[in-house]
C-alpha cells in the first residue's frame, strides 16, 4: 500500500493546525474556494501529493503572473500566522482508485496532528427542496454551534441513517474516514453548473467566520488564473 504520498519543498511544524480540503464536485466550489484563500492570504506552497488515483496534471503558476512556479494535480499549502493548512486539488479521481487514495491520505496526515479538519464541497441545487432555507449546509458529529450562528443548518441524515450528499464527490467517503481520527466537518452548498465564482465567495466568508478570521481584514483577491475563465477575449479582426 503506497503511504508516502507526499512530497515536503518544506517542512513546517503544523501541530494543532487546521486542514481544508476541497472535494471535486458540481461547480467546484470547494476547489475555486481555496484559490481564492490561497491568493488573498498568500500561503505558501510546502508539500506536493502524489497518488496514482490522481489524474496527472501540470502548468503555470495559477495564482500569480510567475513565469517559472510550476503548478501540479494536488498540492499543499501553509499560512503559519492563521495555524492553517489548505489542499488544492486540481483534477479529478479514478474512482477505481479513489478509495485507495482516500486511505493512503489518512496514514499520510497521521504525523501532522492536525486539530480539525474541513472538506468544502458542493451539491446539485435540485436536491434542495426547501429553496427558501441557506443554500449551505454542514456535516459533523460535534456539536458545531459556530455554523449554526452563521444561518447554516446542520444536513439531516437519509433513512439509512447515512449523510448523502448528492453531486458532492467523494467528500462524504473521505469524511467517514477521517472522523474517528479528527473533528472533521463538511461544508457545502447546493449549486448548479455554470460561473460558479459567486458560490466560491460566499463559502469563503463563511469559513473565515467559522474559523475566526474576517475576510473584511484584507481584500479578496481573485487568482490570475481566473482572468481566463472563459477563454481569451474574442480576436478585434473577426469585427
Amino acid at each position: 500500500m503506497e503511504t508516502n504520498i507526499i512530497n515536503f519543498i518544506e517542512k513546517i511544524d503544523v501541530t494543532n493546525f487546521a486542514l481544508v480540503i476541497p472535494s471535486v464536485a458540481v461547480g467546484n466550489v470547494g476547489q475555486l474556494t481555496i484559490d481564492m484563500l490561497i491568493t488573498s492570504y498568500h500561503f505558501k506552497k510546502y508539500a506536493t501529493v502524489w497518488h496514482p488515483a490522481i489524474i496527472p496534471t501540470a502548468g503555470g503558476d495559477p495564482f500569480f503572473e510567475d513565469p517559472v512556479a510550476v503548478s501540479t494535480a494536488c498540492e499543499l499549502f501553509v499560512h503559519e500566522d492563521l495555524q492553517l493548512v489548505v489542499m488544492q486539488i486540481r483534477s479529478g479521481l479514478e474512482s477505481n482508485l479513489a478509495l485507495s487514495f482516500i486511505q493512503n491520505l489518512k496514514t499520510a496526515l497521521t504525523p501532522f496532528h492536525f486539530k480539525q479538519v474541513i472538506i468544502l464541497s458542493s451539491a446539485f441545487a435540485y436536491e434542495l427542496h426547501n429553496v427558501t432555507s441557506s443554500h449551505f449546509r454542514y456535516v459533523s458529529d460535534d456539536n458545531v454551534t459556530r455554523f449554526q450562528d452563521l444561518n447554516v443548518p446542520r444536513l439531516e441524515k437519509d433513512a439509512d441513517g447515512e449523510y448523502t450528499i448528492y453531486g458532492g464527490g467523494y467528500a462524504t467517503s473521505l469524511y467517514n474516514s477521517l472522523r474517528d481520527s479528527y473533528s472533521c466537518t463538511i461544508l457545502f452548498k447546493y449549486t448548479s453548473e455554470g460561473d460558479n465564482r459567486p458560490d466560491a465567495f460566499e463559502m469563503l466568508k463563511i469559513l473565515c467566520n467559522y474559523l475566526q478570521f474576517s475576510p473584511t481584514t484584507t481584500t479578496i483577491v481573485y487568482p490570475n488564473s481566473w482572468k481566463y475563465a472563459f477563454g481569451n477575449p474574442p480576436p478585434l479582426g473577426i469585427y
